[in-house]
């Protein structure tokens, strides 16, 4: 599994756990619909900034995000 799809993955994981919409997440995130959706089916390289957005949607920090990361 790619980088991208680890994120995709991680995405998915956290939208589930909180129960929120792509479209939920992508207002509280401040980014489109389609960025979302993108990322979480791992469609283009997500940029840092996005995950970074995405993270202050989700209301944690970067570090929680890929804390569930491993090689």
């Amino acid at each position: 599994m790619n980088i991208n799809e680890k994120v995709a993955q991680r995405i998915k994981e956290l939208r589930k756990t909180k129960k929120l919409t792509a479209e939920k997440l992508a207002w509280y995130s401040n980014l489109s619909k389609s960025c979302v959706t993108y990322a979480e089916k791992a469609q283009r390289d997500i940029k840092i900034t996005t995950i970074e957005n995405i993270c202050k949607g989700f209301d944690i920090t970067i570090a929680e995000f890929f804390s569930t990361f491993s090689d």
